[in-house]
């Protein structure tokens, strides 16, 4: 449809009621998802003669059509889009979404002797203590490296529950790494008191740590281990840091999330600040492009996706604007999808006016810093698609699926999947395959068996391959593209195939026998290459892990060599592969093994040689 069509639509069709609108392009793809209370006012002011951003004219020239669902309510219609852009993810709204997963520091209370581990995506459960979110690895890590110092703690894997007061301690108790609740009445009682000191430093209390600390740094000193002693003053040091970042104003038990958005040339910011226990835990910011909306629904969307990747909500939603209308219904989609009353804040005195500044002010140096990187992200991927959409005359292009066939000889045949979508590798989308039908090394004859695979779970829908790819790539040039395309054909399908000549990095079609040149630097190459050079890695990877486990396997076939034998042969060589090539001098070298043993090892693996 023309504009003025879709505009006549607009007028005789859309109610003024809240819901959903779909905008898709010619090629059926859902390219923006959005809500409105009334969608006959929202939808028509797409394609009226007001004037629109950029990023919006962009949109509505890639408009075809559209469709629409009527909701009750506007909280309704905000769930509704919430789920509909994750599963389309259309090109105007993918980059809303947040995929990171921050890591928490948990004490399960339920366990017997409760261990102190790190954890991502916990789920809230009865007597699971969790604290964090902690923004970067390096933070968390440094956390555990100070418990582990300062407290015994355990730390194996051992299940308790059922088991009796042990003998003696494993190592780790017989060295005073942990207190061995497991040996005693007397020692669990003191594991209790180390496991609620522990609770209390993560509660922010630093004064028994810090007591912990500097007894032990005095004892190394006294010993004159004085490169411990120096370990033991730094870690004194990033308490004494933990201490700063308490924000005096606020109380002990403040548990915050601050947002704020930034905005420079239709390029968008959004810093996430978080506030636990009364301490800055740290702030991440998300750069954003190619988004279509106003600033305030741009941060409430990403607000929703957030929160529906991480498993625990704040206590408290400090904004630094929201009209009363977004407040309240953030606060009932959050009740009713979370179970949880969050509190919507937008202070206008006192320190968390400090703190959305502070917030404010690293998400606009960030859009100074990172503006050109993040356009390039958008001409690497986005862009790129388009472009190689118009390239191969698709009218549909967001799903590129790549394979690769990865054996030697012949032997431990494997084939990968990978996905890109709008761009980007969706790795949850990976899928691997075992060569099943095919003898020796035949390439032609196992990608055609396993995009024969691949594509009959697509017409039969099964779990993990329903979605139908957009674009097939492999790699090679016409021979092994038209061979595999006969995959395609035999099962009746019309779905695109290219393949990618790595000598010249040519793109060859099945439309044409003269291949596309692009140059070297065309983000479009470059796409398919990152694409290619994914699958390759990703099969070679899964090559490698069969050969390895099967060599493993081969070890405990040799007379005289057990599972000990075996691991201190692993510990020293680093692989089995290496151990396959090892010389026999080599294998002697490694303790337990013989002049014997290593001639047998070595015999195995090279029968051929005749001494």
């Amino acid at each position: 449809m023309n504009r003025e069509e879709l505009l006549n639509r607009v007028k005789t069709e859309l109610p003024e009621s809240p819901g959903v609108y779909i905008m898709k392009n010619e090629g059926e793809e859902v390219i923006y998802v959005g809500k409105a209370k009334s969608l006959k006012r929202r939808v028509k002011s797409y394609f009226d003669n007001t004037p629109k951003t950029q990023k919006t004219y962009a949109l509505v020239s890639n408009i075809d059509h559209f469709d629409y669902i009527l909701t009750n309510s506007e909280l309704d219609a905000f769930s509704l889009e919430c789920n509909l852009i994750k599963k389309y993810m259309p090109k105007y709204n993918i980059l809303l979404k947040d995929d990171k997963s921050f890591p928490y520091i948990k004490i399960d209370m339920n366990e017997k002797y409760p261990r102190v581990q790190v954890a991502r995506r916990p789920k809230s459960q009865s007597g699971v203590l969790l604290f964090g979110p902690y923004v970067t690895g390096t933070r968390i890590s440094e956390l555990m490296s100070l418990i582990k110092s300062a407290y015994s703690v355990r730390w194996c894997n051992t299940n308790f529950d059922k088991k009796p007061f042990l003998e003696r301690p494993c190592v780790h108790g017989e060295i005073g790494n942990c207190v061995a609740p497991c040996v005693s009445l007397e020692n669990a009682k003191k594991y209790d008191e180390v496991i609620n000191n522990v609770i209390d430093f993560l509660n922010g209390k630093t004064g028994d740590i810090k007591k912990k600390l500097k007894e032990k740094m005095n004892k190394f000193a006294s010993e004159l281990k004085f490169e411990e002693a120096l370990a033991i003053r730094n870690q004194l040091k990033s308490v004494e840091n933990i201490d700063k970042e308490l924000i005096t104003s606020l109380s002990n038990d403040s548990n915050i999330d601050i947002f704020v958005i930034a905005e420079q040339d239709e390029v968008y910011c959004i810093n996430m600040m978080m506030i636990r226990g009364g301490k800055n835990v740290g702030q991440i910011n998300f750069p954003i492009t190619n988004v279509v909306g106003e600033k305030q629904d741009i941060l409430l969307q990403f607000i929703s996706n957030h929160y529906s990747e991480q498993s625990m909500l704040p206590k408290e939603i400090v904004l630094e604007e929201i009209s009363e209308e977004r407040k309240q219904m953030l606060q009932e989609y959050l009740l009713s999808n979370f179970n949880r009353v969050v509190k919507i804040v937008v202070p206008k005195i006192g320190v968390k006016v400090e703190l959305i500044q502070n917030a404010l002010k690293n998400a606009k140096e960030q859009l100074v810093h990172s503006k050109d990187r993040i356009e390039k992200r958008y001409q690497m991927t986005i862009d790129a698609l388009e472009k190689l959409k118009e390239l191969l005359g698709l009218k549909r292009l967001k799903r590129i699926e790549g394979f690769d066939i990865s054996n030697i000889s012949g032997e431990f045949s494997v084939a990968s999947m990978v996905v890109f979508e709008n761009g980007e590798p969706a790795y949850k989308e990976y899928r691997k395959f075992k060569i099943k039908t095919v003898v020796g090394s035949d390439d032609f004859a196992s990608m055609y068996e396993t995009l024969t695979r691949r594509l009959t779970d697509y017409i039969e829908q099964k779990e993990n391959f329903s979605k139908r790819p957009d674009l097939i790539l492999i790699d090679g040039g016409f021979g092994q593209l038209h061979s595999a395309y006969r995959a395609v054909q035999d099962l009746g399908l019309d779905i695109p195939m290219i393949s990618l000549a790595k000598r010249d990095e040519e793109i060859c079609t099945t439309k044409s026998n003269e291949p596309i040149r692009l140059s070297k630097s065309d983000y479009v190459l470059r796409l398919l290459q990152r694409v290619r050079d994914e699958s390759h890695r990703f099969a070679i990877t899964f090559h490698r892990s069969l050969r390895g486990k099967s060599l493993k396997s081969s070890l405990s076939e040799i007379e005289g060599l057990g599972e000990k034998k075996i691991n201190l042969l692993i510990k020293h060589f680093k692989s089995v592969d290496a151990i396959s090539k090892a010389s026999q001098n080599d294998l002697e070298k490694v303790e337990g093994i013989g002049e014997v043993l290593a001639k047998t090892i070595f015999d195995f693996y090279h029968p051929d040689i005749i001494k």
